[in-house]
């Protein structure tokens, strides 16, 4: 079974809404392709059975992108299917919404397919592949971003089953550009502005499914692009449906999936509140917590920490902080330094609980200067250790004091809207990455951006370091460094594994 198609033919406002997936992906990706379409794709090979693993060398990124949601919606009535059709796309709206849901008739096997464009803007360059199939392309003079995004029937059921969609899709009336088809073909345009208030680009989606062949693609483009150039795109595509039989998610495999869900949204909640034992301070020595469990210890090097000193400051001296100890100072550094060493005010988004930016303000921000020592306290030094280093920099983040006395995950969260500014916020949970690291030991380009903060320690080595954080003058009284960040899970024994905090406020 084989087919191939080719087809002929405001800024500052102060109430903008992106999903929760879109923010953690502005904050913490390097890559064209939406978060939540990575975090599926694991899912359903998950649920299926296929396991991908990837170790993470990567704790600094520096690209940071605006990112859109595949228009999928559940919650519409079950409808009949016509004798030739594997799904179909129904669109509702709600209000200025515009929602979609794609039902999928499951007596049909689904098949994988392929896409190729035989069209692509001057100046974009094919980047790495992704899972599935999944394509991106770059623009190195702009910085504009394409990526198109194949997914076959079985993919779109499981989202649809998952009760996904929903989160995943809130489109305006207002951003609806085109409507139409190529060939078998429907083709709806979507564009809004860039999530950056000082940017020239728009977001573009535009979204092609074939209800007779059982797929849907998206194309989705950060650019300053008009969304003609990315139609053209769209309309060049060769898609295939290969022979290739992609298996359903069984009933008993999404239940198993949603419970699974539910207890990681149960463990969020429960680890708001922060337990005095994983509170330290200033002098303590910080060990990996999985290193209490005698069933996961080989998996972790004895790192140790001691935060020896810490100090905020207005400014800072290049001659005291020399510029090549910066992660990046021309990119990341100069364009928010004044001549006096002092940081320029910033504009920031503070986001709700439903990741809405509920208002921009413009704010000051200071250095935090740290001072430690990191040991390694085992007998050996495992092969990673040697080739890539071991982690070296806590995140920098911020608790609240509760008027009990209790400590908890601080209800304020914030994202950048200037464009380039990268100083704070890089992780998905919306702490910092140092700026600085006066002993950098992998130094050589785009290595330096990727394993800056690691460091190889030998068996018994020592190792004293000073870090550079940066944080807005009024979150300083809240903040603390948070050691074994991407620890996380359960222990062998079901118990939530809680990473150790440093207070920082003097």
């Amino acid at each position: 079974m084989s087919k191939d198609f080719m087809n002929n033919k405001n800024k500052n406002s102060v109430k903008r809404e992106y999903s929760d997936q879109e923010i953690k992906k502005i904050l913490s990706e390097d890559i064209e392709t939406p978060e939540y379409v990575n975090q599926r794709i694991k899912d359903t090979y998950e649920c299926l059975g296929i396991h991908h693993n990837k170790k993470s060398t990567s704790k600094y990124h520096t690209w940071k992108i605006a990112v859109a949601a595949i228009a999928v919606t559940a919650g519409l009535s079950v409808v009949g299917f016509a004798a030739n059709k594997y799904m179909a796309v129904l669109k509702s709206e709600k209000g200025d919404s515009i929602q979609y849901t794609f039902q999928v008739d499951r007596t049909k096997e689904a098949h994988a397919i392929s896409v190729e464009p035989t069209y692509m803007p001057e100046g974009y360059e094919r980047g790495g592949e992704n899972t599935a199939n999944y394509g991106k392309w770059h623009n190195d003079k702009t910085g504009g971003g394409i990526s198109i995004i194949p997914m076959n029937a079985s993919e779109l059921d499981y989202i649809e089953r998952m009760g996904q969609t929903e989160e995943f899709m809130n489109y305006k009336r207002s951003q609806q550009q085109k409507v139409m088809n190529l060939g078998e073909q429907q083709v709806d345009v979507y564009v809004r502005e860039d999530f950056y208030i000082d940017s020239d680009d728009t977001v573009k989606n535009i979204y092609l499914y074939d209800e007779n062949e059982g797929y849907a693609i998206q194309i989705w483009s950060r650019s300053d692009l008009p969304y003609e150039e990315i139609l053209k795109v769209a309309e060049g595509l060769k898609v295939t449906v290969l022979d290739e039989v992609v298996p359903y998610a069984t009933e008993e495999e999404i239940k198993e999936a949603k419970a699974e869900q539910k207890k990681l949204e149960k463990e969020k909640v429960g680890l708001k509140k922060i337990a005095a034992e994983d509170i330290y301070e200033i002098g303590d020595e910080i060990t990996d917590p999985m290193l209490e469990d005698e069933a996961l210890k080989n998996e972790v090097e004895d790192i140790r920490f001691v935060v020896n000193s810490v100090e905020v400051a207005d400014s800072i001296s290049l001659a005291e902080y020399p510029k090549e100890n910066f992660i990046d100072y021309e990119n990341e550094m100069a364009p928010w330094m004044n001549e006096d060493g002092t940081l320029k005010s910033h504009d920031r988004g503070v986001l709700n609980e439903n990741g809405e930016i509920e208002g921009i303000e413009k704010v000051n921000s200071k250095y935090v200067i740290v001072r430690m020592t990191a040991k390694n306290c085992g007998d050996t030094q495992s092969e990673w250790n040697k080739e890539d280093g071991v982690p070296i920099a806590p995140d920098l983040t911020t608790l609240a004091s509760m008027e009990d006395g209790t400590i908890v995950k601080a209800d304020d969260s914030y994202v950048s809207v200037n464009e380039n500014y990268s100083l704070q916020w890089m992780s998905s949970d919306g702490s910092s990455f140092p700026v600085y690291f006066d002993k950098m030991y992998y130094t050589d380009g785009n290595q330096r951006l990727k394993q800056a903060l690691w460091h190889p320690l030998a068996a018994g080595e020592e190792l004293d370091y000073t870090l550079i954080y940066v944080i807005d003058e009024d979150q300083v009284d809240q903040m603390y460094l948070w050691f074994f960040s991407g620890t996380g899970g359960v222990d062998s024994q079901g118990n939530t594994i809680v990473s150790p905090y440093v207070r920082l406020a003097i």
